[in-house]
């Protein structure tokens, strides 16, 4: 009918869009992204915000994360866009929100976007290892080496791929790789079309270790920098 028609057309016009900034605590960081998605889309319904369905015969909520977080990573700085179908105040948004948010995120920012079609990409991330606590040690002219070398290639396993292992060469997304004054190792990454650098794998290299051998390794994502509104937008 033509009221139904009405009531589905409202569900797909854009009014809104806000960004928000999350923590994914240590209880529960072996949850898969898919988890801390569906998460997210409970929280969301839980909360009655009016958000945006996606297109297609099995529509969802449209909320984008810039970048998956890795299984087993912390994070301090997580980031979420959610498109609405009304506008609300941010404020309220907040306020409903927090009133549901799953044990383990912990909400901190409720931020208006313009009303643009493009998502944020990451420009930087900085992650913290905690090697003091798993009991390692980098020598520190490894972290210089490193960053020296004109290419560092890491043979990554790929899941339902062939070949099974590939050879990723993570030398253009490393920023920078140091120690911290208690021992654990600081990672910045800079993600692009080709990837990212994922904390373990650094790791890895810098110790000369098999990445199986390092999975006790805790690991904490710092903060994350998105790319200029203006350069989203183009």
């Amino acid at each position: 009918s033509s009221l139904n028609f009405l009531a589905y057309f409202s569900s797909m016009m854009i009014r809104q869009k806000v960004e928000i900034r999350f923590e994914k605590s240590d209880a529960i960081r072996f949850i898969s992204h898919h988890d801390l998605m569906r998460a997210m889309m409970r929280a969301a319904r839980r909360a009655a915000l009016p958000v945006r369905l996606t297109e297609g015969f099995n529509p969802r909520l449209r909320i984008v994360f810039p970048v998956a977080l890795e299984v087993g990573v912390v994070s301090l700085d997580e980031v979420a866009e959610i498109e609405l179908t009304q506008w609300l105040d941010t404020q309220e948004i907040y306020a409903r929100l927090s009133s549901v948010f799953p044990t383990g995120l912990i909400l901190k920012a409720v931020t208006a976007l313009p009303l643009r079609r493009a998502s944020r990409m990451p420009r930087r991330i900085q992650y913290r290892l905690h090697l003091k606590e798993a009991g390692l040690t980098v020598p520190p002219d490894r972290c210089r080496t490193l960053l020296q070398a004109e290419s560092l290639l890491f043979q990554r396993f790929r899941k339902n791929k062939l070949p099974k292992m590939q050879n990723v060469d993570i030398r253009p997304a490393l920023l920078d790789i140091a120690l911290e004054p208690d021992g654990d190792l600081r990672i910045e990454v800079a993600p692009n079309q080709k990837g990212s650098v994922r904390p373990l794998e650094a790791l890895s290299l810098a110790l000369n270790m098999p990445l199986d051998n390092l999975k006790h390794v805790r690991s904490t994502k710092l903060w994350m920098e998105l790319e200029p509104l203006a350069e989203a937008a183009q």
